[in-house]
């Protein structure tokens, strides 16, 4: 038989072929040995298998695999791993496991104090591949990647897969966890799993469940106890001082495939008796019902947005948000909620147990129209756009929650706390001799405390929102916390109802009480002041202004002179501080000065005192012996 051109090359093609896979068992292990010793060399590891075999076009079968850091235990075994890759889509370099097989596998992490087997992967890479990354550029498109990494997720996960005795452990003295998959598995894309977690010989077990689908690019899981408790996430609670418990949780994803510049997920993510502790968060175990995000968010070249189609609920609460972050330059952020017609009953009822214990158990009754914008530039600070307003409709509380808002308009005992311990108790009220009622304050005294806290008080609603806009601008342009804006309402609030826990939930919890409290006239304007004045810090330890101004100038609030009801009005913001603003000689500092200037014009524009007074007013004050006493133990030198 005589062979034509072509047919010689379909032979050699096939002779290629069938040699190339007779060896490709050689080649692999070559391969893979080559690239073993590059890892062990960089990382100090020694990586050991038994037996490295082929078996059919694109599968691979590892016996007793390890991974070894130097001179330590061993992070990482395998009995057996055995995974086939998808042969076509293998040719065009895109990796898709179609099936997987993992026995007696597990990561065991160990760490002896500062010493542990898995310190290699915070090791730093070399100076030589640094200066390699020098010239890369920062990532300036966030949907490709975006998109090509959940596609990648969707390829390495496999159609069929087999785990058993699969596990992850770590311990650390005396703690020790360890969770397990028993026996799990992957059929035709869904998997169903049973995972153990033993934490100190505490044991519970999990159901995963779920589905794979590469075609419509969605993901699908639901985690629910085995047995018909709730379910403690483990290791949080050692490692952060928190508690994550639940009965289900459920979680689906769909999309990710870019289209044009952009590209959309949807989908959705639920829970079911939630309940989460930790100490920044509430005192309290913080428990929500119902909980269920359902989703649509866009990923663009130098964006990410959740789009105002999205709802967001909260038991029976249902919001839809709308937040865009992009990147120039800096960072921009829009934000935007608006909530009309809402009941407001349904609104407290849905507020989750212990996240804000002051109004827990209130009933009301009534509309609310809810309204929030904002648009915030990282590149120009000082172009904020805050908006916020609440308004109600036959708003009427019904029954008071855990705290009585109205204890305020008639005498009660404030408890004064010092880093979340009562220190003493206050009678706010004439019951108590130190208290001084608001006709007994001097004018000139009150009217600086206004002008520098909040010059609207009796005007506003409990909110100044043009101070709350300028100190977050500030906060951002020194990249702290150093202003507050908050109104007298709201730093009365906190003190006389939040003043114990210092967590991120009393903010929001402080702003609903204020509303409450000024929107339904529970306590007259003229009444707060007085409270106010009356159990604010003057001084290290020193609180109302009877104990202040007896203290600084062994006086009554009623014979304190300008320039003293000045000085007082300064210490406010930092009470604590105020020795700082002292020399030596008992003198005040000269930078006090602009703001005595500051006062005073302000005291002369609201008709207080003349001009003749004003011109009069400098930072000249004469203190007590007994400050002048603490500022010898202060100044004296070690």
């Amino acid at each position: 038989m005589i062979l034509n051109k072509r047919g010689l090359i379909i032979l050699g093609i096939l002779s290629f072929s069938v040699l190339a896979l007779s060896l490709r068992g050689f080649v692999i292990r070559i391969v893979a040995d080559r690239y073993i010793d590059k890892i062990e060399e960089q990382f100090l590891l020694e990586i050991k298998y038994d037996r490295l075999s082929i078996f059919g076009i694109a599968g691979v079968e590892i016996n007793n695999f390890t991974i070894t850091p130097k001179g330590e235990e061993t992070l990482f075994r395998a009995k057996k791993i055995k995974a086939r890759l998808n042969f076509w889509r293998a040719l065009f370099l895109r990796p898709d496991l179609s099936y997987l097989e993992l026995e007696e596998a597990g990561l065991t992490f160990i760490k002896n104090g500062p010493i542990s087997n898995f310190e290699f992967l915070y090791n730093k890479v070399s100076s030589d591949v640094n200066s390699e990354r020098k010239d890369i550029k920062p990532l300036t498109d966030f949907s490709k990647p975006a998109s090509s990494l959940y596609s990648l997720f969707l390829d390495l996960i496999p159609s069929n897969a087999t785990l058993r005795n699969v596990y992850i452990s770590y311990s650390n003295g005396d703690y020790n966890l360890k969770v397990t998959l028993e026996e799990s598995g992957v059929i035709k894309d869904k998997y169903s799993s049973v995972i153990t977690t033993d934490e100190n010989g505490t044991i519970e077990r999990l159901r995963a469940e779920g589905s794979l689908n590469d075609k419509e690019r969605k993901i699908t899981a639901t985690f629910h106890p085995e047995s018909d408790s709730v379910f403690s996430l483990p290791f949080i609670g050692y490692r952060w001082g928190a508690s994550l418990i639940f009965d289900t949780l459920s979680l689906e994803i769909t999309g990710g495939k870019r289209e044009g510049a952009e590209v959309n997920f949807s989908g959705s993510a639920s829970a079911s008796s939630l309940a989460v502790f930790h100490k920044s968060l509430s005192p309290y175990e913080i428990v929500l019902h119902r909980g269920k995000v359902d989703y649509n968010i866009h990923i663009g070249n130098n964006y990410a947005e959740l789009d105002s189609s999205s709802v967001i609920q909260i038991n029976s609460l249902q919001l839809s948000p709308w937040l865009k972050a992009q990147k120039g330059e800096k960072w921009i952020f829009s934000a935007h909620l608006e909530k009309i017609g809402l009941d407001a009953g349904l609104f407290f009822k849905s507020l989750p147990r212990g996240l804000f214990a002051g109004i827990e158990e209130i009933k009301a009754e009534g509309s609310l129209d809810f309204n929030f914008n904002l648009q915030l530039d990282m590149n120009q600070p000082d172009s904020l756009k805050l908006e916020s307003s609440l308004n109600s409709k036959d708003f009427r509380i019904i029954k008071q929650g855990e705290a009585d808002l109205r204890i305020m308009s008639e005498e009660f005992i404030h408890t004064i706390y010092e880093n979340g311990e009562a220190v003493r108790e206050i009678v706010v009220g004439p019951g108590n001799p130190g208290f001084t009622p608001l006709e007994r304050i001097p004018e000139h005294l009150k009217t600086a405390i206004l002008q520098s806290e909040d010059g609207g008080f009796y005007f506003h609603k409990g909110f100044v929102p043009g101070a709350i806009r300028d100190a977050m601008v500030e906060n951002i342009k020194r990249g702290k916390f150093a202003r507050g804006g908050s109104s007298i309402s709201m730093q009365l609030v906190k003190n006389v109802y939040l003043n114990k826990h210092k967590t991120l939930a009393r903010k929001f919890e402080e702003m609903i009480i204020v509303w409450l409290i000024e929107n339904n006239r529970l306590v007259s304007k003229e009444r707060m002041f007085e409270v106010y004045l009356n159990i604010i810090e003057w001084g290290p330890g020193i609180y109302g202004i009877t104990e202040a101004s007896r203290f600084w100038f062994s006086k009554e609030p009623w014979q304190l002179s300008i320039n003293e009801s000045i000085f007082l009005a300064s210490i406010i913001p930092a009470p604590k501080r105020a020795l700082r603003n002292f020399n030596p000689d008992y003198s005040l500092k000269a930078e006090m000065n602009p703001y005595f200037k500051l006062l005073a014009e302000r005291l002369r524009v609201k008709g207080i005192i003349g001009e003749d007074q004003e011109s009069r007013i400098s930072a000249d004050i004469n203190v007590s012996e007994s400050v002048k006493k603490m500022l010898d133990l202060v100044n004296k030198p070690d």
